[in-house]
């Protein structure tokens, strides 16, 4: 079993006469701190971070007694109707209130003549707050008798679109009435959701009943691994290769709270059923970092980006009209292909798709105005993060682009209410493009907020999101499509730099760091920490070697950073 550390807020660690501290952000900021005598450097440490993880949301439920839940954190969701799994709660705006410092979420029985309600209380921080990776974990006292399902979840942020299974779901503690000594870890995904889900059981040691007492239950969710733990207890974990199909964790998830009556698992109420029932929190936190998985920055990778799936989701469609079906045709490209020119069935000989058996077909709108049919996904992205972005585009003899038809894919950086703050294009894609190959449009030309062109597209401060983006534009009539595949949206890594210092025996202050080739480094100093800014020494292009460079040991900056993008 693995003990599960303290979790505190990340602090600097000193050692000697200097210290190394590493910044929870995507500049990497590595700050090294030299007490310099005479001629020798005194007390050069490089202590990095422990393996603690940064507290970044809570709820303690600190409000008065009566209070509902703070409603800046919660949705208090309402309605019946089963919730997909036949369940017989109605969920209300009453059934959960602040007592003693802590949530309580009582499920009800009510009785009016011959008829039996029932009623509880659901709460997620769906558009008020998600994450991708960190530890999840919340404190409880659980629910119990037969029937009542007291629960702690996660759901992919990409339910509305994708819908589920598809969007993920992270079951961090379930519990069924029937079952008082066991609780439930689980993740539900395409190909294993519902009965199909992966999971493992947990009991505590000498078997007592989980409600008897309260207790932490957590997940750490870091790049492709999931483990779940009771009060600092791991029992269970898994990976993609657990999985019998698509990993689906690498998208912000919400946390959701409740306790259902009945359902086709738990079973439902019966004689020895008591009501009312309480499952209470004492509070709800999510951690980021931890030393195996710094805060990520990989939030950001495009779903059905091949098309594989035979369908469009989680791609939304945009400008469609007429003949042109929304959200565009998703081809089998070894089978028959619609050519509107011929409005039937006609065998384009596509043989050889970019990627796999599908791709996706664009064309006009035929509308007689110009316009401009395409598809988008919207993925999450951290300011400072660093991209590269490409989709495969293709053009068939039969059918293909003319006049001034055209193509083009853009990646936007967008803030939190869809402002536009950074954006890069392709080349356009038009009848001068050679046809039936497979043509590559990197995303390489920036546009906003200047004009210039690069390999990396960085998100701004402020960025929220970025939005991947194909547009095909049509001039009234004029004729002709495109094949897209293998749209990719990818991160790259910047590693935070291990700084090591000497003296080389001629009076200089040597710093020597790895670089990371296609990284940018600056190099900065000051002479006390107190000072308000650093001053540039040195600014280069990493080539994946060890880079060194020399500084007078008398020299005015005591305090060296070294920033990577």
């Amino acid at each position: 079993m693995i003990n599960s550390a303290p979790y505190h807020p990340q602090k600097l660690r000193k050692a000697g006469g200097g210290l190394v501290k590493f910044h929870n952000h995507m500049n990497s900021i590595l700050k090294l701190a030299l007490v310099l005598g005479c001629c020798h450097v005194a007390g050069v440490a490089a202590v990095a971070q422990g393996g603690g993880w940064t507290l970044v949301w809570a709820d303690e439920f600190s409000q008065p007694d009566g209070s509902t839940p703070d409603t800046a954190k919660w949705v208090r969701e309402t309605g019946g109707g089963g919730w997909g799994n036949n369940e017989w709660q109605t969920y209300t705006t009453t059934n959960a209130t602040v007592t003693n410092n802590m949530l309580v979420i009582e499920a009800r029985r009510i009785v009016n003549g011959q008829t039996t309600n029932y009623t509880s209380a659901r709460l997620k921080t769906q558009g008020k707050a998600a994450w991708t990776y960190g530890r999840m974990e919340a404190r409880l006292k659980i629910a119990r008798s037969q029937g009542i399902w007291p629960a702690f979840w996660t759901l992919g942020t990409g339910i509305s679109t994708v819908g589920w299974p598809a969007c993920g779901e992270i079951d961090i503690m379930e519990n069924i009435g029937r079952e008082p000594t066991i609780v439930h870890g689980t993740v539900h995904g395409p190909g294993y959701s519902g009965g199909a889900s992966i999971g493992g059981p947990y009991s505590l040691p000498g078997n007592p009943a989980f409600a008897d007492d309260f207790h932490v239950y957590a997940v750490e969710w870091t790049t492709n691994l999931i483990k779940w733990f009771v009060d600092g207890q791991q029992y269970f974990s898994v990976t993609p290769a657990s999985l019998p199909g698509a990993w689906v964790f690498a998208q912000p998830q919400f946390i959701l709270l409740n306790v259902a009556v009945g359902g086709n698992w738990p079973g439902y109420p019966d004689s020895t059923t008591v009501f009312p029932q309480r499952m209470l929190v004492d509070y709800v936190r999510v951690y980021s970092g931890g030393a195996s998985n710094p805060p990520p920055t990989n939030s950001g990778v495009l779903i059905n980006g091949s098309f594989e799936t035979g369908s469009l989701s989680p791609w939304l469609g945009k400008g469609f009209c007429c003949a042109n079906p929304a959200g565009g045709n998703i081809m089998d490209t070894n089978g028959l292909v619609w050519d509107p020119n011929l409005n039937g069935n006609n065998n384009q000989d596509i043989k050889n798709p970019a990627v796999g058996t599908y791709s996706c077909k664009v064309y006009g709108n035929f509308s007689g105005s110009p316009n401009n049919p395409g598809f988008y996904q919207d993925v999450a992205a951290l300011p400072g993060s660093l991209w590269t972005a490409t989709i495969k585009a293709r053009t068939q003899n039969t059918d293909y682009i003319r006049h001034s038809n055209q193509a083009v894919a853009e990646v936007t950086f967008l803030d939190s209410v869809d402002n536009p703050l950074a954006k890069y294009t392709s080349a356009v894609f038009n009848t001068n493009t050679p046809i039936n190959t497979w043509i590559s449009l990197d995303i390489t030309n920036r546009t906003l907020p200047t004009v210039g062109t690069t390999n990396r597209m960085r998100a701004p401060p402020g960025t929220y999101k970025a939005r991947f983006e194909v547009t095909y534009s049509q001039l009234l009539y004029e004729v002709g499509s495109i094949y897209f595949d293998e749209a990719k949206w990818e991160e790259i890594p910047v590693a935070r730099p291990a700084l090591a210092a000497t003296l080389n025996g001629l009076g200089n202050l040597q710093l020597s760091f790895a670089t990371q080739s296609g990284v940018n480094y600056q190099v900065l100093g000051k002479s006390a920490l107190g000072d308000p800014a650093w001053a540039p020494l040195d600014s280069f292009s990493g080539d994946g070697l060890t880079k060194t460079l020399s500084y007078p040991a008398n020299s005015p900056a005591r305090f060296f950073s070294v920033q990577a993008w």
